[in-house]
């Protein structure tokens, strides 16, 4: 009797298991024993989940996989192979046998931690992988180099970062591999959240590291983020980030306002890696949207501080002012981010949720944990240039970490699948101060590490005196060009003269690191006190004098994106396929950033007049309007790369129908905060580079980058606009449906209509989803809608119709988008971690960022000095609101012979000021207050002066009444103010927005309150 026919499978069980094909363990005698195939799953990841529609079981895997799988996996030579974008596709006729070895589905609260049984494999057929090789396809589509990632029928889904593939430098190849999971056994329900592992042994030299004791097997993966936490852990010598050194997730349900929330000390909870895989049920996604939710742990250190606005000597609050710390106002980003995520994972509400970037606020930051109690203690140690180098107190890793754990919070409970692009902020270094400013240190230090005479944040503190020449060249060229009019000859002596100076000049400047805590009028950000819902002189004062500091121009450090790309997704930019009726694609924001913009005002210098007609004639106009300093443009994207993957989903939605979203953190159109929507006629006249010399207007409203589209991208503007923007009156038979960004933390929907074949961009409509009437344009279909995310963490700003300007700030939130719904956009808002709005912050910078001046006091006439009333003159916006309720004022005298030092309360009466007609005069109000005893022996000198303005509800005007109630008018105004020759009006220069440092450390306690030169001390090493 013949032996029985050997099935297929069998036959290339047989031959890949023999001694002289199959990889053995190193020393191993049973040839059974066979050594695991490393590899990586690309997608899904956490990140870049794989969401199912309905009634889909078939599941697309991408893997990298190590050298030897190429043989193994039978990946032949065929005469002609298949090519697309340069990657070979080839079947990879016994990748099966591998996959069932390997491959494992786990629910997602867990994956394996015990070596399972010999020979165990996903289909539990036994090791000849019958099942596995009539179920599971496997095909190589690709070297793993980097870049575009295409399917076996040559289609792009995803771009792979360059700089990833040196993380896992080991895999040669990426594989695809087509699995449906109502093929293995069990059946795992689709609909219940699920993770893929690539599990292999866990290797000796690992097994008695707390985070897997006991565990015997887990990803590769696995293994190389946590030599990556390692290896960032090292302390900064050492080349590292001194990282936190416990790689665990934190309990998210157990986040508090003062302290980070506890961490999971357990393996199922050490940071690893995720594939996510959920069948949803809607035929269309509810997405879900969020933007710059800027995690920092420095909230949880600043809300520590006690310093109150009005104290006694002794400490106390002066009884009728604020009784709490003004710090404990603020906004706690990750509170309200959570809120957020819980609003969107609760039931009915997002299919999916997608992060477009700015997840934290920078690397490095300060340990909460080992912050002071006291004013002095949280001074010294928010003095980033002299701390940052304390790998005890400024560590890497909080705020990823929370993040992630936020993430698996969402996959685990809320059954919620996550994308994410990144923003510029994941690679910014370093903290900056709370109001940070261009100050002579920082403009010295930027010029010297634009040369490289400095090596940024980490690197040493001595300048290299072989570039400071280069500086001097720098400075002279731009002096010599400006001398022209002089002539050549002296101009260019001009040049060299002045190169030289400011050279040296830079060099001196730095050398003296306590100017790097100077005041300077201009502001670097100046949003940064209200985006934590605090006025800049309430988070100075509980930042410390070191507000300022800005310690290296080069935050922006691409490298630091590795945590993200290890920890989150190896994919830049990601396409989800889902079914027929929707494509969705994420886009990078790429490895640089422009934020001053040296060359961006260069057009605006003609303004000045007939003595810089040379200049105008010999400095082309560029295309480029948006001037010196501005929200960071994404200098790589759209990168050529990036518009493959976008014609990709083009072809797609033009042969199977449905909709195209795209996703980024870099806008298309946002307008400045001066900008009201209401404003019309907006335009963009889009170019191939900001760089093009083309003639155009001197205005704001001109040029490609311009006013109405702050924090985009520098390439191919002019291609997206003319290929995936439809406008208004135009067919969308391919072109984008909608895009959702972020960026500028300012909600806007905006529609185009496009003229001179894309040339020219109108700006049609601009509106907030949340607090604007409901708008024809939102509706699905026609025009593609361009969405900007408010902050999802931070407080927003907004300008309807000029109300506040830019300082109509908005509580933390996101966008809802649901296609099948008559209004498709809707807004989420939280108010979680103190995020609902304080009027007194819109109101105070008002006056900071120059907007009107919102109160002073003009005295009568004649009569004596002081008087005993007042005209109030309140600024036209602060008084169209009508919300001042009461006025009152908080006197310290210093003490006399006859009396202690002290705080003395003064509140005055209101009556609006009338004309000869007795008609009130808009604005104008007689306040009177019996002040007099208090200034007539008021020295500026040690004494000092305070106004609280009690708020109520403002009169909002037609058109903003869904701002009715958004704004918090139970927290009173208070900031410092002077009286000089019977004005009372707020100080001027640095007193007028920060704390008088020098006196509170005078007057109330130098053990509470160190002298400034104390705490902005640095020391040189």
């Amino acid at each position: 009797m013949s032996p029985p026919e050997l099935t297929p499978a069998e036959i290339v069980r047989i031959a890949r298991t023999t001694v002289t094909y199959e990889p053995k363990l190193a020393g191993c005698v049973d040839c059974e024993e066979k050594a695991p195939i490393r590899a990586i799953i690309l997608s899904p990841s956490l990140g870049t989940p794989l969401v199912l529609p309905p009634g889909q079981t078939r599941c697309t895997l991408f893997i990298a996989a190590e050298a030897m799988a190429e043989h193994y996996f039978g990946v032949g030579n065929p005469v002609m192979p298949v090519e697309y974008y340069g990657r070979k596709i080839i079947e990879a006729k016994y990748g099966p046998v591998f996959v069932d070895r390997h491959l494992r589905v786990y629910p997602i609260q867990g994956k394996e931690t015990a070596a399972e049984p010999k020979d165990t494999m996903l289909f539990r057929d036994g090791k000849a992988a019958s099942r596995a090789m009539e179920v599971v396809k496997v095909w190589q589509v690709g070297q793993f180099r980097g870049g575009l990632m295409v399917n076996h029928r040559g289609e792009p889904v995803a771009i792979i970062r360059p700089e990833t593939v040196g993380l896992y430098k080991d895999m040669t190849h990426v594989y695809e591999i087509e699995i449906d999971l109502a093929t293995l056994p069990g059946k795992p329900e689709p609909t219940v959240m699920h993770t893929f592992a690539w599990m292999v042994p866990v290797p000796s030299r690992y097994a008695q590291r707390p985070e897997v004791k006991g565990v015997q097997t887990w990803e590769y993966q696995d293994q190389v983020i946590l030599d990556f936490l390692d290896a960032q852990a090292k302390s900064e010598e050492q080349n590292g980030q001194n990282h936190s050194p416990r790689f665990y997730e934190y309990d998210v349900t157990k986040a508090t306002t003062f302290a980070l929330p506890p961490l999971k000390t357990d393996t199922a909870h050490r940071l690893m890696a995720w594939h996510p895989v959920i069948q949803k049920q809607n035929k269309t996604l509810k997405l879900g949207h969020l933007s710059d939710v800027h995690v920092d742990v420095r909230h949880l250190a600043l809300q520590k501080s006690p310093a109150c606005l009005i104290e006694a000597t002794d400490g106390t609050p002066m009884p009728g002012t604020p009784q709490t710390p003004r710090a404990s106002h603020l906004c706690n980003s990750f509170l309200a981010l959570r809120d957020l995520i819980e609003q969107f994972g609760g039931k009915g509400s997002a299919d999916a949720l997608v992060i477009t970037g700015d997840l934290i606020d920078f690397n490095r930051n300060i340990v909460p944990g080992e912050t002071g109690n006291t004013i002095a203690e949280q001074w010294s140690e928010f003095n980033v240039l002299n701390q940052i180098r304390n790998g005890k107190l400024y560590q890497r890793g909080a705020d990823d970490m929370l993040v992630y754990s936020l993430l698996r919070h969402a996959y685990r409970e809320l059954k919620l699948p996550v994308f994410l692009t990144t923003g510029n902020h994941e690679a910014y270094a370093v903290p900056y101060g709370v109001s940070p400013r261009p100050n002579q240190w920082v403009v010295a230090t930027g010029g010297l590490e634009h040369v490289g005479a400095l090596k940024g944040a980490h690197g040493p503190r001595t300048i290299d005196p072989t570039k400071i020449e280069d500086l001097g060249k720098v400075v002279g060229a731009g002096a010599g060009a400006l001398g022209g009019p002089l002539g050549s000859l002296a101009g260019g002596a001009l040049g060299k003269l002045v190169g030289s100076k400011a050279a040296d000049k830079a060099a001196e400047i730095y050398q003296d690191f306590d100017r790097a805590s100077d005041w300077a009028e201009d502001k670097a950000n100046a949003g940064i006190g209200a985006d934590h819902n605090l006025t800049v002189y309430e988070i100075c004062l509980a930042y410390g004098p070191t507000y300022a500091q800005s310690i290296t121009s080069k935050n922006f450090t691409p490298a630091n994106f590795d945590w993200f790309f290890t920890l989150i997704t190896p994919l830049s930019d990601w396409r989800l396929d889902y079914g027929s009726s929707q494509t969705l694609l994420g886009l990078d924001w790429g490895s640089g950033e422009n934020y001053l913009n040296p060359l961006g005002g260069l057009d605006k210098i003609p303004k000045v007049g007939d003595k810089t007609r040379w200049v105008a004639e010999h400095l082309p106009s560029r295309a480029d309007k948006q001037g010196f300093g501005i929200l960071p443009r994404a200098t790589q994207s759209i990168s050529d790369e990036q518009k493959v993957l976008l014609q990709g989903g083009q072809r797609r939605k033009r042969k199977v129908g449905g909709s195209l979203t795209v996703f980024s953190h870099f806008t298309i159109v946002s307008y400045d905060g001066t900008i009201a929507f209401s404003k019309p006629d907006r335009q963009i006249e889009p170019q191939e580079s900001p760089n093009t010399r083309k003639t155009m207007r001197f205005e704001d409203n001109a040029g490609g980058w311009n006013l109405n589209n702050l924090g985009t991208c520098e390439r191919n503007v002019d291609w997206y606009f003319r290929e995936c923007v439809a406008g208004h009156d135009q067919p969308n038979q391919d072109k984008v449906d909608y895009h959702l960004s972020g960026h500028s933390h300012r909600a806007g929907v905006y529609t185009v209509g496009l003229r001179d074949g894309g040339k020219r961009v109108q700006v049609r409509s601009a509106f907030d989803p949340g607090l604007s009437a409901t708008q024809s344009t939102n509706q699905h279909g026609g025009p593609t809608k361009l969405i900007v995310s408010s902050s999802g963490g931070p407080l927003g700003t907004q300008n309807l119709n000029g109300e506040l300007k830019q300082w109509l700030l908005t509580a933390p939130s996101g966008t809802l988008l649901n296609e099948a719904d008559a209004t498709p956009i809707r807004q989420v808002r939280t108010e979680a971690g103190n995020g609902r709005p304080r009027l007194a912050v819109a109101l105070d910078y008002l006056h900071i960022d120059k907007v009107e001046t919102p109160l002073v006091w003009l005295p009568p006439a004649s009569g004596p000095l002081p008087p005993t009333s007042w005209t109030m003159q309140v600024g036209p916006l602060t008084d169209a609101l009508q919300c001042i309720d009461k006025v009152r004022f908080w006197v310290f005298m210093a003490a006399t012979k006859n009396a202690p030092a002290g705080w003395n309360q003064v509140d005055a009466l209101l009556n609006p000021a009338t004309d000869w007609r007795a008609q009130p005069r808009p604005g104008s109000y007689v306040m009177a207050a019996p002040l007099q005893p208090l200034l007539a022996r008021f020295d500026s000198s040690t004494c000092r002066m305070f106004c609280e303005v009690l708020l109520k509800e403002p009169i909002w005007p037609k058109g903003s009444e869904k701002l009715k109630g958004t704004f918090d008018v139970a927290s009173s105004w208070v900031f410092p103010v002077d009286y000089q020759y019977g004005l009372i009006a707020r100080r001027l220069g640095e007193q007028g927005e920060v704390p008088d440092w020098k006196w509170l450390s005078l007057t109330l306690n130098p053990d509470r309150y160190p002298p400034k030169g104390k705490i902005t001390k640095v020391h040189r090493k």
